[in-house]
């Protein structure tokens, strides 16, 4: 399951973005939730938490992020006012934020506003949501509306974090010994 985490998370555990979703098949371990649990409980002092945001019978979507970062990020005013006009709380907390978002995911449409915890740019996220493929300059971690070049540099950033971590996970470090050394 580590080595899941670092490849799809590998941007956030490094603290390059505020967060990072992946898909796991409960069928990668027998009690998920203990480890998500354990994982925690190494890694919350270093500021990175780990979340089921969704989860039904053959998987759960597991959020991490930095907690700092993410708060800064739906703290930004853009940010506040994008997540309200989706029924977001104003005054909330990271804690809340995911809360809501965890009750939204149980809808049968995807929440794209997602994309805010994720720290993709507010106007990429707005350009997904309101023009789809129109507009769409460059396809990478997320789909780019503006400042291509920009978020090329950003994509080969977290390639080469990924890439960097995955390596160290394969052989045979774990997380909290790449994160969490003194």
């Amino acid at each position: 399951m580590e080595a899941k985490i670092a490849y799809h998370c590998a941007p956030a555990l490094a603290g390059i973005k505020p967060a990072n979703i992946v898909n796991v098949p409960k069928s990668v371990s027998v009690d998920i939730h203990s480890e998500i649990e354990k994982l925690n409980g190494k890694m919350n002092v270093k500021d990175i938490f780990f979340e089921i945001i969704f989860e039904c019978e053959k998987r759960i979507i597991l959020m991490v992020y930095r907690r700092e970062l993410l708060e800064k990020t739906l703290s930004e005013k853009a940010i506040k006012c994008f997540l309200c006009s989706f029924g977001y709380p104003h005054q909330v907390t990271v804690e809340g934020h995911i809360a809501f978002l965890r009750e939204r995911l149980k809808n049968r449409e995807f929440p794209h506003e997602i994309g805010a915890f994720l720290g993709y740019p507010i106007h990429d996220i707005q350009g997904f949501l309101y023009q789809k493929d129109e507009g769409c300059l460059l396809c990478g971690e997320w789909k780019v509306y503006k400042n291509p070049e920009k978020a090329k540099l950003l994509f080969k950033r977290f390639e080469a974090c990924r890439s960097a971590l995955v390596r160290r996970v394969m052989r045979g470090e774990s997380l909290q010994q790449i994160f969490c050394a003194a």
